[in-house]
């Protein structure tokens, strides 16, 4: 008996996926200038207000939308102020990285740097000067962390966490420089610098005003790290 073999066909190429179909990705919301306007808004909000008094219906007033066109964007509340807090803590993170990361820097010299960087963030919020409106997101939120995602929850931990590395980083590279005395305990040094940073938001809202913190900062430079440094 015979046997004969069938020819196997070429496969047919993959039709392109349509967006929106098989395609997570293609199948989220396109980001829009509108997009962007919602995140803003929202940040500025949460900084001045809190969680709580940040609503759907408080941003669609403002930008003259309908909170269908929040919930298309974001899906709910919670995912908003996630991707807010994702991306502020992101861009905190590079600008305290680029101020404790710089060789060029002697240790003194980046606490006057970081002095100028919350200097800048205060009067954005705080123009004339003296109020005491709150002006770091991450210092607002953490006093709202029970109302927030894990993932944001997370973010905010997670920059405590880079500061302390990108302080660490600095003060072994001043240690092996010279910049340090020999008898530097740095762990302590490392410590103070990282809770120094983290809380300098409050620390103006509860001082009344940036004048205070920058004493406070200029103190610890003097008492502090000058008996260590040459």
């Amino acid at each position: 008996m015979s046997q004969t073999t069938s020819a196997v066909k070429p496969a047919k190429p993959a039709k392109a996926t349509k967006a929106g179909k098989g395609d997570p990705a293609a199948a989220a919301p396109k980001r829009s200038s509108m997009y962007d306007s919602i995140k803003d808004l929202a940040k500025r909000l949460l900084i001045a207000h809190g969680y709580h008094k940040t609503t759907f219906g408080v941003i669609a007033k403002e930008l003259g939308i309908t909170t269908t066109n929040i919930h298309y964007h974001f899906g709910n509340k919670n995912s908003l102020v996630e991707e807010v807090v994702k991306d502020y803590v992101a861009g905190a993170t590079e600008g305290q990285k680029k101020i404790w990361l710089d060789e060029t820097l002697s240790l003194q010299d980046k606490l006057q740097a970081e002095i100028g960087y919350n200097r800048n963030l205060f009067r954005k919020y705080n123009p004339g000067g003296k109020t005491r409106k709150p002006w770091s997101l991450i210092g607002r939120l953490r006093m709202e962390s029970d109302v927030l995602t894990d993932e944001a929850r997370a973010a905010l931990a997670g920059f405590t966490t880079e500061i302390h590395a990108a302080v660490e980083v600095a003060v072994e590279q001043a240690s092996r420089s010279g910049e340090l005395k020999r008898d530097t305990p740095k762990e302590d040094l490392i410590l103070l610098l990282t809770h120094l940073i983290d809380s300098l938001s409050v620390f103006a809202q509860d001082a009344g005003g940036f004048e205070r913190v920058e004493q406070f900062m200029n103190s610890f430079s003097r008492v502090v790290l000058a008996k260590y440094t040459r």
